[in-house]
C-alpha cells in the first residue's frame, strides 16, 4: 500500500507521529503532482477523518475509491466516514464490499457490527464480532463492543464472560478494570467489583469514571460519606460528568442536605438534558417536600426523555393513583409488552398500576399486578443471591433475646448518655410511623430527622465480624456505650443542632431497642402499632427497594412472628418505659393521641400539631404523599378489600390474622 514517492513516505512518518497538518501538507504537494494517485487521495481523507471533518473525508476517500476500487481499506474507512455522519445504510454498505474484497478484514468486520448495533440489528451485529473475534481472537475492542451488545440482548452471563476475557487480556488497563467491575456490582457481586473499582482507580487516578462508580457502590452500602467524597473527586476530575452529580445528590438527599441535592440535579440537567434519571430523582426530592405538581413535571420529563424509564412511569402512577390520566395507563401497559425491560422495570410498572387500580376500587386487578411485581422482584434478588432468608432472621433475633437479659440492663444501667434529646420512633414499616413522626414534627421544639440507619450501624459495629456475626454486647464497658453514644448524638446534632427533641426514626430500630436503651436510658421510645393484616396488604402493594422480606407471604409471616415475640420480649426486659400508639387510635382521635405523644415527649402541647399536614419538612418514604394530607379513615380495614385475592398473605399471618 505505501507508495514509492520519498515524500508520500515522509508524509506517512508525520502522520503516524500524530502531526496531521505536515502530513495533509505533503498529501497535497504529492497530488498537485500526481492528480491520480489513489493512495495519497485516500491518507488525505484519513487525516480528515482523524480531525473530524467527516464530510471531507468522505469526499477525499471516494474520489480515492474512484481511481482504485479494489482496495478493502479505503472502503472502510469510508464507511467510518459515513457512520460518524449518521449515514448508515451507506456505511454498512462499505464495510460490506470492504469484507468482500478482504474476508479476513478484521476491522471491517468490527466496524460493520458497530453500524449494525446502532441500527438496532444487535444480533446481526452480535455475528460480526464473532466473525472478527475469529480472526483475532485477542482483539480487546471487539470483545468490549460484544460485551455490549450482549448485555442488550439480556445475555448477563456472556456478557461478564466476555468482560473477564478483556481484562484477562488487558489487565493494566483502567477502563476494562471499569467495565468489568460494573458488570459484577449489576450481578450483586459487591466486593469484586469495589476491588476492580479501586484497581482501576490505582492504575489511572486521573480516570473519573471508577471514582463515580465506587461512591454508586458505597451509596448502596450505606457509607454516605465515602459516597459523597468519591462522586466529589469524580467531580473534580470531570465537571461535565453529569452522572457524578447525580451520584452525588442522591447521596446527599440521603443526608438530609436536600437543597444541595437539587443542585447538583439541576447541574446534571444541564449538563445532560436527556439523562431521564436526573428529572426522575429531582422529583423524588420535590415530591419529599410537598411540591407534587412539581414532582409531576419531573416524572413526565423523565419519561419524555426516555419513555422506556420504567421507574419514572411507576412513580408518576403512584403519586396520582386514581387521578393518573387513562392515557398514561394505557402507555404503562403498552410498555409492559417491551420484552426488552428488566425485571426491576418490570416491577416498577406493575407496582405503580397497583396503586392505581386501588385507589380506583378495582382491587382484584390491584391484587393481580402486586402478585406479578412482586414475583418479578423475587426473582431479581435470587438471581443476584440477595433474597430473604427467614431463618437466619429468627435465629438473629434468638441472639438477640439471649444477650439483652434482666443482668445485661442491670450491669450497664448508668453507663448511658444522660440526655433526653432523642425520641427513637419504631414500629413495622407501613404501620403509621411516618405519620406520628409528622405530628411531633411540626411542634416547635421537635426535629424530625427522617429515617435513619444510625442504630442500625451501631449495633453491627458491636457485633463479630463474618458470615454470622455473633453479639458481644456483654463485653460493652462504660467507655463503649459513651463512645458509641456520642457519635450517635453528634450525627443527630449534625441535622439539628436547635430542637429540645429530635426523632431517630426508622422502623427496624424495634430490634435495637435494648442497645439503644443501653446507650440513652432518659431517651424517649415510642412504638407503633397496626392491625397486622393492613400493614401485610400496604407493605405486599408497596414498591421497597431494600426490603426483602414483603415479597412472600410466608416472609411477611415469619417476620411478624419475630416481631411479636421480640416486642413481648421487650416488654418484660427493658428497664425504660416505652409508649405505644395504634394507627387505629390515631385516626379514630386524633388529637388526644397527639396531646399524649407531646406530652411524652415533655413538651407543652402546641395546637399546631394537628395540623400536621401542612408540615414544610421533606419527608422520605412511602407515605411521603399520604401524611401531606389531613388524617383519613379509609386505611383503616383495607384489608378487607383483599380478603379473596390476597387470602394465601392473610391466611399466613400470626394470631390467626
Amino acid at each position: 500500500m505505501i507508495p514509492q514517492a520519498p515524500s508520500l513516505s515522509l508524509a506517512l512518518q508525520y502522520h503516524q507521529s500524530g502531526q496531521l497538518d505536515a502530513a495533509a501538507e505533503i498529501y497535497r504537494e504529492v497530488l498537485a503532482d500526481e492528480p491520480q494517485n489513489a493512495d495519497a487521495r485516500h491518507l488525505l481523507g484519513l487525516v480528515a477523518l482523524q480531525s473530524g471533518n467527516y464530510e471531507l473525508a468522505a469526499d477525499q476517500i471516494l474520489r480515492a475509491i474512484r481511481l482504485k476500487s479494489g482496495v478493502a481499506v479505503f472502503h472502510s474507512n469510508l464507511g467510518v466516514a459515513y457512520q460518524s455522519l449518521k449515514k448508515l445504510d451507506e456505511a454498512v454498505a462499505c464495510f460490506r464490499r470492504a469484507i468482500n474484497l478482504a474476508p479476513n478484514h478484521v476491522e471491517a468486520h468490527n466496524n460493520l457490527a458497530n453500524t449494525l448495533r446502532e441500527q438496532g440489528k444487535v444480533p446481526e451485529a452480535v455475528a460480526s464480532w464473532q466473525r472478527a473475534l475469529a480472526l483475532k481472537p485477542n482483539y480487546v475492542d471487539a470483545w468490549s463492543n460484544l460485551a455490549v451488545a450482549l448485555r442488550q440482548l439480556g445475555n448477563i452471563e456472556e456478557f461478564v464472560a466476555c468482560l473477564r476475557t478483556v481484562f484477562r487480556l488487558r489487565p493494566d488497563r483502567a477502563d476494562c478494570c471499569n467495565n468489568l467491575a460494573s458488570a459484577l456490582h449489576e450481578q450483586g457481586k459487591v466486593d469484586e467489583a469495589i476491588a476492580l473499582y479501586r484497581r482501576a482507580i490505582q492504575l489511572d487516578p486521573t480516570f473519573a469514571l471508577p471514582h463515580n462508580n465506587l461512591g454508586n457502590v458505597l451509596q448502596e452500602q450505606g457509607k454516605l460519606a465515602e459516597a459523597c467524597q468519591c462522586y466529589q473527586w469524580a467531580i473534580d476530575l470531570k465537571p461535565d460528568l453529569a452522572e457524578a452529580h447525580l451520584g452525588l445528590a442522591s447521596t446527599q438527599n440521603e443526608q438530609g442536605k436536600s437543597t444541595d441535592a437539587i443542585q447538583h440535579y439541576l447541574t446534571a440537567i444541564q449538563i445532560k438534558p436527556g439523562m431521564a434519571a436526573s428529572h426522575h430523582n429531582l422529583g423524588v426530592v420535590l415530591q419529599e417536600q410537598g411540591d407534587f405538581a412539581g414532582a409531576e413535571r419531573c416524572f413526565r420529563s423523565a419519561i419524555a426523555s426516555d419513555f422506556r424509564y420504567a421507574v419514572a412511569h411507576g412513580d408518576l402512577a403512584t403519586l396520582l393513583r386514581a387521578r393518573l390520566p387513562a392515557e398514561d395507563i394505557a402507555a404503562q401497559q403498552q410498555l409492559l409488552l417491551d420484552s426488552g425491560l428488566t425485571r426491576e422495570q418490570q416491577a416498577a410498572l406493575h407496582f405503580g398500576l397497583a396503586q392505581v387500580f386501588d385507589a380506583r376500587g378495582a382491587y382484584a386487578k390491584a391484587a393481580e399486578h402486586s402478585s406479578v411485581a412482586n414475583a418479578l422482584r423475587l426473582a431479581q434478588w435470587k438471581i443476584a443471591g440477595q433474597e430473604y432468608d427467614p431463618e437466619a432472621h429468627s435465629e438473629f433475633v434468638n441472639r438477640i433475646i439471649a444477650e439483652f437479659t434482666p443482668e445485661f440492663f442491670a450491669r450497664v444501667g448508668d453507663f448511658g448518655m444522660q440526655t433526653e434529646r432523642p425520641v427513637f420512633l419504631v414500629g413495622l414499616p407501613r404501620s403509621g410511623t411516618t405519620l406520628i413522626e409528622q405530628i411531633l414534627a411540626s411542634h416547635s421544639q421537635v426535629f424530625g430527622a427522617g429515617e435513619l440507619t444510625l442504630a442500625r450501624d451501631a449495633f453491627a459495629a458491636t457485633c463479630d465480624s463474618g458470615k454470622n456475626p455473633g453479639i458481644q454486647h456483654s463485653s460493652l464497658d462504660r467507655e463503649g456505650i459513651q463512645r458509641l453514644a456520642g457519635r450517635h448524638l453528634d450525627e443527630l446534632h449534625g441535622r439539628n443542632g436547635t430542637a429540645l427533641r429530635v426523632i431517630d426514626k426508622m422502623p427496624d430500630n424495634y430490634l435495637y431497642m435494648g442497645f439503644l436503651a443501653a446507650l440513652f436510658p432518659r431517651a424517649r421510645f415510642i412504638h407503633c402499632q397496626r392491625d397486622l393484616r393492613d400493614v401485610a396488604v400496604s407493605c405486599w402493594m408497596s414498591n421497597f427497594r431494600a426490603i426483602r422480606w414483603a415479597s412472600t407471604p410466608g416472609d411477611i409471616a415469619t417476620r411478624f412472628r419475630d416481631y411479636l415475640r421480640l416486642m413481648d420480649r421487650w416488654r418484660e426486659v427493658l428497664p425504660v418505659p416505652v409508649l405505644e400508639i395504634s394507627y387505629e387510635e390515631t385516626v379514630a382521635g386524633l388529637e388526644g393521641v397527639a396531646r399524649k405523644l407531646v406530652a411524652w415527649c415533655g413538651l407543652e402541647w402546641e395546637p399546631g400539631c394537628l395540623e400536621f399536614h401542612r408540615g414544610k419538612r421533606a419527608v422520605r418514604t412511602a407515605s411521603a404523599v399520604q401524611v401531606r394530607q389531613p388524617l383519613y379513615a379509609t386505611s383503616v380495614g383495607r384489608w378487607k378489600h383483599y380478603e379473596q385475592s390476597l387470602a394465601t398473605l392473610l391466611s399466613a399471618l400470626p394470631g390467626g390474622q
